[in-house]
């Protein structure tokens, strides 16, 4: 079962369609989460809380990603959560940070 199939309507009876709407309405708050985040990196103020944040979030996106179709959104999560546990640089985590909010956009849009 593909996020498409989920999201295109072709299963909406599917036991996992209605996680599948969920994850994509929360993205959008997710997004924005990450992208204040992004912010407060990059200006250099309140970077312990921008790392808080960006850890958690994208340990939900890497929890529930795969498992509904985005196995592809959710290695990119686990990627960053990961640079986050190891105390990872700024502009490492910045760089992994960029596809990780491209990629909830293109699922917001889509």
């Amino acid at each position: 079962m593909t996020a498409i199939e989920l999201r295109g309507g072709r299963r909406p009876d599917h036991p996992l369609a209605a996680a599948e709407r969920l994850f994509r309405q929360v993205a959008a708050d997710r997004l924005d989460v990450l992208s204040t985040a992004w912010v407060r990196l990059d200006s250099g103020h309140h970077i312990a809380e921008a790392l808080v944040d960006i850890r958690s979030v994208s340990h939900k996106i890497a929890g529930t990603a795969a498992s509904l179709g985005h196995a592809g959104l959710g290695q990119l999560a686990e990627k960053v959560e990961a640079l986050c546990m190891n105390g990872s640089g700024r502009d490492d985590l910045q760089r992994a940070l960029r596809p990780l909010i491209s990629a909830l956009a293109e699922l917001i849009d889509d």
